[in-house]
């Protein structure tokens, strides 16, 4: 009964017991790999069937894609899945939610570090596991790749910062292990892992030792996942990264865009950014040197507009967990000196609380928005149909009302479920299509928009598209206006083409054929 409060365990418990929380809840009860993942699927079935040796090609979609997304999460998820029979839907489904989960620890042992306080390392690690960007992406089917990168990165950093500080040979070695596991698992992270990498070093390592040990990391780095890198170059040469490495749009309106703040995600990321603003200017004393946080989320930004925003929110974390106890000093007239006194006043805990409510909130959000992007059961009914009463080697267009294909869960479990041809399928085109692959998506998003059979046609001839089958999706009576409505009336059309037989139809889907 006399024992001193703990209060760093005490927040940590709190971040690992609602972040473990909202990382599993969407799968819980959705039932169904969440969102994409589909091509990632097809690539574990490849691995399997191919006696777990790296395949040339992905049998995805039919579509000739160079088997050369970064393997570490496929060789995972085909293991278990070996070990389990009929699990490799459930393994999509749960395994990002439990890497994710243990990325939580990686960021407060990291964080630790960086801070050199528990207390203020688990504050910051409440922050980050009830934070979107550190849980959406990663919990979704694709996040069998995704999860293991950002796991992998945050303990190479944990030790890189390690290493420049203190010198020993484990954290060199550890270094290199988590830097490997990094590249070979997911190519942004694997981007990041550079960057960040150099950054240490320069705010942490600038030594003669410093100099050795970053060199001898990239080296070994490179050597433990040239297995990896060099059977991709081997086979399909240097174009098929630069391909993939360009779908990250780099121009002057993307940066401005990140300017604006346009949803959910933005408002309710900006207390967490003003945090971090206010602790860069008002705290004086840090453990580290406060530019590092700012450099890192700047460039993160730069170089990765696509997936930057994670990144500076982890850099800016260093900065707001130190600014909320700096405003929590304000409040209560005190120093910044005495952490656990000034956390344990009422106005802080009030205040420290009411951001953990906020946060939680806007989790439990993002939560219902997961669940509610994936494939139904009305999906899979129809998918089923299709298995049953289609033939082999037939091309299929979707009409479904999302504009983006890349973020469309039917368009990517399509090809995956039923292993027909999608022509209105992206994913794995960014390793191909080179600087075809924007225009490509352009015209995708004019294919969703149709509203009769005649834009259809005319879409078809001018991209050169042959299909044997339409899928039109129908929208909820509830849903009204936009695409929703183009949707409506390319299905009356549709049904009253000379050129298409309806084949199936539920109230979820209709499929058409193509008279020939």
């Amino acid at each position: 009964m006399n024992r001193k409060l703990d209060l760093s365990s005490l927040l940590l418990f709190t971040a690992l017991l609602f972040g473990v929380i909202v990382r599993f809840y969407p799968a819980i009860a959705n039932g169904f790999p969440l969102n994409d993942g589909g091509m990632f699927f097809s690539m574990v079935q490849d691995l399997k069937t191919n006696g777990f040796r790296l395949p040339d090609f992905t049998t995805y979609n039919q579509a000739d894609i160079p088997f050369a997304y970064p393997p570490f999460g496929f060789y995972v998820a085909a293991l278990l899945s070996a070990l389990v029979p009929d699990s490799d839907l459930t393994i999509f489904l749960y395994l990002p939610a439990f890497v994710n989960s243990l990325s939580i620890v990686a960021f407060y042992l990291f964080a630790k570090e960086t801070l050199n306080s528990r207390l203020t390392a688990s504050l910051a690690t409440v922050i980050f596991s009830l934070t979107s960007h550190a849980f959406l992406w990663q919990v979704m089917g694709g996040g069998v790749t995704r999860s293991f990168g950002m796991l992998f990165l945050l303990l190479m950093f944990w030790q890189a910062i390690q290493l420049f500080k203190n010198y020993q040979h484990k954290h060199l070695l550890l270094t290199i292990l988590f830097g490997a596991g990094t590249v070979i698992s997911h190519p942004q992270t694997a981007l990041h892992a550079a960057l960040g990498g150099v950054l240490l070093f320069l705010f942490f390592g600038r030594s003669q030792r410093g100099v050795i040990s970053a060199l001898l990391v990239g080296l070994g780095v490179v050597l433990l996942s040239a297995p990896w890198w060099g059977t991709v170059l081997a086979r399909h040469g240097l174009e098929t990264f630069l391909s993939a490495g360009g779908t990250s749009q780099r121009t002057l309106e993307a940066y401005i865009s990140l300017l604006r703040i346009n949803s959910l995600e933005d408002y309710l990321t900006l207390p967490i950014l003003a945090l971090g603003l206010f602790g860069f200017f008002f705290v004086k004393k840090l453990a580290f040197n406060k530019f590092f946080s700012i450099t890192w989320g700047v460039t993160a930004i730069l170089i990765d507009p696509r997936g930057g925003e994670g990144f500076l929110l982890i850099a800016f974390l260093f900065l707001a967990s130190p600014g909320l106890i700096k405003l929590s000093a304000w409040i209560n007239q005190m120093e910044e000196d005495h952490i656990e006194i000034i956390i344990l006043k009422r106005r802080s805990i009030g205040l420290i609380f009411g951001l953990i409510f906020f946060l939680l909130l806007g989790a439990t959000i993002f939560d219902f928005q997961l669940i509610n992007t994936s494939v139904k059961q009305a999906d899979l009914d129809m998918m089923g149909w299709v298995n049953e009463n289609v033939t082999e080697d037939k091309t299929f267009v979707l009409a479904t009302g999302r504009e983006f294909s890349m973020t469309d869960p039917l368009q990517e479990w399509f090809p995956a479920l039923t292993e027909q041809k999608s022509l209105t399928t992206m994913q794995g085109l960014e390793w191909t299509y080179g600087e075809k692959f924007f225009p490509w998506y352009e015209q995708l998003t004019e294919f969703q928009k149709c509203s009769d059979m005649t834009c259809v046609k005319n879409w078809s001839a001018r991209n050169n598209v042959d299909y044997d089958y339409l899928i039109v999706l129908i929208p909820a009576e509830n849903e009204i206006g936009g695409l929703a409505d183009s949707l409506k009336r390319l299905g009356i059309s549709a049904r009253a083409s000379d050129t298409l037989n309806l084949v199936f139809e539920s109230e979820h889907a209709m499929v058409f054929e193509t008279k020939r």
